[in-house]
């Protein structure tokens, strides 16, 4: 009879020993994960940016980047078509009032003002001989009525002779004649008066026709002298005393009537634009106090403009410049603006943490006595401006924290330094 034999599985393949197993495995997991979520996660200490809770008076003030404009900018524009023939001032040049800029040249114009020349030299010529005609016909009209007059006398006085005549009796004189005479003497009295109506009307005729050529004439001397205003015009000046800012010519280019020829500003009367966010653009009123860094010098100055609209994220705002300006000050020169919005007395502040906003919680890294180890803590802000930014609670004076970005450990609760 045959032995049946029972044959032992391996202590790895039972059922007790891989369960076993498997919660061991299982315990181990979840304690090393606990751990590497409890151990410190280390960073280098020059990769990020620290700093100190301070107390006492909380200036709230938005910074902005920005440039010095000038109050006053003026274009001179082309009144007339031409090519560039000379620039003689490049731009950031100063510049007198008056002084030649550029020469344009046309030679169209130069023709046209020389026959406008002489049409207005042939013009004044028939001016002055039809002063010279009408004084004749005048002459003539004159000279007419008086030989009519002088005839009416003659007859006058024959016919005042033969009435004396025929009241006497005489019979020299017919009546026939007589009749003749009275006949001719009314006949002269009414060309007399027609003389004097033709006489008027023709001075009023001649009037009239003199004053349309003079009329003429007068227009075409206009056209003569904007012709030269023109042809003047081709030597363009600066319209101010100042800084030349912008020329957008090239030597022989064409330019139209209208086109910019050159920009110009005044160099001592200058404003400062600043671009502030538009989230801290609320806060910002007419005639606050505005400290500007031209980087080699502070200027004072007070709000004057806030723009309506939003541009890019930002708000543009005006400063007048109340302080006197350095001798580095030039329009489109870049400055930093600070607009002092009010002042917390007596607060806790520190400069803003990346990505921190205004009365709201936290969480921020606040380092130890030792700094080499940074705990993850829950801070509620007030009140912040473009740098600093007010502590109500979760920190006191002198607690350093990080204020550089987190993002790379923020899921960590516990960082050290190195």
């Amino acid at each position: 009879m045959d032995i049946i034999k029972e044959t032992k599985k391996p202590f790895y393949k039972k059922r007790s020993f891989v369960t076993t197993a498997g919660v061991i495995a299982l315990a181990a997991f979840l304690i090393a994960s606990t751990q590497m979520n409890i151990s410190a996660f280390s960073v280098q200490s020059n990769s990020v940016i620290t700093a100190v809770v301070e107390q006492g008076d909380f200036d709230i003030k938005i910074s902005g980047p920005g440039i010095l404009a000038p109050r006053d900018v003026r274009w001179v524009a082309s009144t007339v078509s031409g090519k560039v023939e000379r620039i003689l001032v490049k731009p950031g040049a100063q510049v007198e009032k008056g002084q030649l800029i550029v020469e344009l040249v046309n030679p169209e114009l130069d023709q046209m003002v020389e026959e406008l020349h002489w049409e207005v030299e042939a013009m004044q010529a028939q001016t002055r001989a039809l002063k010279v005609s009408q004084d004749t016909e005048l002459l003539d009209m004159q000279a007419s009525a008086l030989a009519t007059q002088m005839q009416y006398e003659k007859a006058k006085m024959r016919l005042d002779a033969e009435s004396q005549l025929i009241k006497v009796g005489n019979s020299t004189v017919s009546k026939l004649d007589f009749e003749s005479s009275k006949l001719t003497v009314n006949q002269l009295a009414k060309t007399i008066e027609i003389n004097e109506l033709r006489a008027k009307q023709l001075v009023l005729n001649l009037a009239a026709q003199f004053e349309a050529q003079t009329a003429l004439l007068k227009k075409l001397n206009k056209k003569f002298e904007r012709a030269q205003f023109q042809l003047a015009s081709l030597n363009v000046k600066a319209s101010l005393a100042g800084v030349l800012q912008a020329m957008p010519l090239e030597l022989g280019q064409r330019v139209a009537i209208g086109g910019n020829i050159a920009k110009f500003a005044k160099k001592g009367d200058l404003i400062a634009e600043l671009k502030v966010p538009e989230l801290n653009a609320g806060d910002i009123i007419i005639g606050q106090h505005v400290s500007i860094d031209t980087r080699f010098n502070q200027m004072q100055g007070k709000v004057t403009r806030i723009d309506p609209a939003v541009v890019n994220g930002t708000v543009q705002v005006d400063v007048e410049l109340t302080s006197k300006l350095p001798d580095e000050a030039r329009p489109d020169l870049s400055i930093d603006g600070e607009i002092f919005i009010t002042q917390k007395k007596s607060s806790l502040f520190v400069r803003r943490p990346a990505f921190s906003q205004a009365n709201q919680t936290m969480a921020i890294y606040l380092l130890n006595n030792e700094q080499t180890t940074a705990q993850q803590t829950a801070v509620k802000f007030g009140l912040s401006s473009s740098v600093d930014i007010e502590v109500i609670n979760g920190l006191k004076v002198g607690d350093r924290i990080i204020v550089s970005e987190q993002t790379s450990f923020e899921r960590h609760k516990l960082i050290t330094l190195k």
